[in-house]
């Protein structure tokens, strides 16, 4: 069976087309930074030509002091031409650097918001089939890999295709003879770096590969550390993880290697052709050679093309070191372009208008409005004719279904029966394969939804931070009084005041140190203040003891009693309490 890198590996061999696909959408990235881009590489063109200018003027002085015994008087003006070229070029690599650097920052924070805006479009129902990890090293990792790319190798090669140009049209009326041999010799440097570089962008794209596997595989392994504890499995799993490390290390020298092997190849190649004019100029100035312009070759002169040699390769040579920085983009490129082109679940519309983007304050006048409104009928929710469909697998199948406003309904059915598939879909998490489902008469959207539903999953998400920052997610520009109230409301207020801080009180990532049914009535705060039409509430009495089970229950009839409630659950006690039950099946509506 071929692993997930020779699959890789095999995919770019035989569609070069993706490759091509990501070189393209990296230029179409440039573009957003066009200027600064530009501005680097003209920085990097005028330190060039200031290299032509201070070779010229070593040679002159040189030639003054050694042939000529010229005055010192004669040498100040050079002298501080040379000073003022040294200045320039120092001011010209600082302009590079710096200009470059700001030009990759730019794209990649607009490349990190389009992929929180995707991630945020694609919806929990996308990421819940990822790895966590994986994903995460996609925004920091993979992103950060295309900083190089803008700063260095873009300028690069605007700087590449104008310099060695300009040193050959100097060189060329001075010493043709060696004109020539810059001119034979300079190609070589480009067309082994394409070589070289084919087998770095593969070796680059399984390092990505791996580092993205390792983070995941590792990140999962984190979070199920007290499983793997109590399965004594804890020792095997870090034999795993260092075998994973391994192996990201082994790739990551692959791409060393040959960043290494490349970079003496080419270094070789440069040495070479300086090594051709420091012969002919030398032997020219010995007199040991007649042909070209050799027998009348001043030391100046010499000194001039001598100088000049190694910085023709220069640009060449940097531009070699930095081809190595494509090929890691363009690896990201297709990672970052893996999740840019998912199929977003639904647009962003309500029949045929657009729904419309709220400001933060807008939001918190309107959530301010509706605390204060009298109590109003909500909407009713239709499924007409759904199917679910996911490859080859049915998990809903025709689905008809009406919810009116105000009823308080169970979801009940055997593990897999597509409950969860059911919620997701009137969430706006996902799409149906077939049919339509309806809110209010409207098509289902995520904004749509949001807007009338409110939704407590069977693990509710604690952040890292005071139990009030929890609670105020749901409403973020919602009054200090409605927090108080939504906390009090939902029971919270009960265990917080035994708190050091009450609702100051700091609490764990995942909801370190407080308890399960402490944990569902923080989330069912988040509902009640965010006070919508409708709540979704799923599996909300698993894993709590009786007592704890029969408060939370208490605190859904009184918070709840004027909203449509749908509960996905197992449990007799919650079926009982609710005044209608629907069935599913094997993907279908049996009561």
């Amino acid at each position: 069976m071929p692993t997930p890198d020779t699959d890789n590996q095999h995919f770019f061999a035989t569609n070069k087309a993706r490759e091509q696909a990501c070189a393209a959408w990296l230029k179409a990235q440039s573009k957003a930074a066009k200027k600064p881009i530009l501005i680097a590489a003209g920085a990097g063109i005028l330190n060039g030509l200031g290299v032509i200018a201070q070779a010229a003027l070593l040679s002159f002085i040189l030639q003054a002091l050694i042939i000529e015994h010229a005055s010192w008087q004669v040498l100040v003006k050079p002298g501080l031409l040379l000073l003022t070229v040294f200045i320039v070029r120092s001011l010209c690599v600082y302009w590079q650097q710096t200009v470059g650097f700001e030009a990759s920052a730019e794209i990649k924070s607009k490349l990190r918001q389009a992929l929180s805006t995707k991630f945020a479009a694609l919806g929990p129902a996308y990421s819940k089939h990822q790895q966590s990890g994986e994903l995460a090293t996609i925004p920091l990792e993979q992103v950060e890999a295309l900083e190089a790319y803008f700063s260095r190798y873009l300028p690069q090669q605007f700087i590449v295709s104008i310099l060695p140009l300009v040193m050959i049209a100097v060189v060329m009326p001075i010493n043709w003879v060696v004109g020539v041999i810059f001119l034979l010799t300079g190609p070589l440097v480009p067309v082994f770096m394409a070589l070289v570089g084919m087998g770095a962008a593969s070796a680059q794209r399984n390092q990505f590969l791996a580092m993205a596997r390792m983070g995941g595989y590792f990140q999962d392994r984190l979070q199920g550390l007290s499983t793997l504890k109590l399965f004594g499995q804890a020792w095997q799993e870090l034999d795993n993880i260092n075998r994973i490390a391994d192996d990201f290390r082994e790739k990551t020298m692959a791409v060393l290697r040959i960043a290494f092997l490349s970079s003496a190849v080419l270094e070789f190649f440069s040495a070479v052709a300086v090594a051709l004019v420091a012969v002919y100029v030398g032997l020219g100035l010995l007199g040991a050679i007649q042909f070209g312009p050799a027998q009348h070759i001043t030391l100046s002169e010499a000194l001039f093309v001598l100088l000049l040699a190694p910085e023709f390769f220069m640009p060449l040579r940097q531009l070699a070191i930095y081809y190595h920085d494509k090929a890691a983009a363009i690896a990201a490129a297709d990672a970052i372009l893996g999740i840019l082109e998912q199929n977003e679940v639904l647009v962003s519309r309500v029949g045929n208008a657009f729904l419309p983007t709220k400001s933060v304050q807008d939001k918190a006048r309107e959530q301010n409005c509706i605390t204060s409104m009298p109590f109003r009928a909500p909407p009713s929710i239709e499924f007409d004719q759904v199917d679910k469909i996911y490859g080859q697998r049915q998990v809903l199948t025709a689905i008809d279904l009406t919810i009116n406003a105000g009823e308080k309904i169970a979801l009940t059915g055997e593990s897999g029966a597509g409950k969860t598939t059911l919620i997701n879909l009137l969430l706006g998490f996902e799409a149906p394969t077939h049919g339509r489902v309806l809110l209010a008469g409207h098509q289902i959207t995520q904004e749509w939804a949001a807007q009338h539903i409110a939704w407590v999953g069977q693990n509710a998400g604690v952040f890292h931070g005071t139990l009030r920052d929890n609670i105020a997610i749901a409403s973020p520009g919602a009054s200090e009084q409605a927090i108080v109230n939504a906390a009090m409301a939902s029971g919270v207020a009960e265990f917080s005041e035994q708190l050091p801080e009450g609702l100051l009180t700091a609490v764990g990532e995942r909801g370190y140190g407080l308890s399960g049914g402490q944990i569902q009535r923080l989330a069912l705060a988040r509902a009640f203040l965010k006070n919508t039409d409708i709540i979704i509430l799923d599996e909300p009495t698993a894993n709590l003891d009786t007592g704890s089970k029969t408060l939370l229950l208490d605190t859904i009839d009184r918070l709840f009693k004027n909203k449509t409630l749908l509960i996905a659950s197992h449990d007799a006690a919650v079926i009982e309490r609710l005044s209608r039950q629907i069935v599913l099946q094997q993907g279908r509506l049996v009561s």
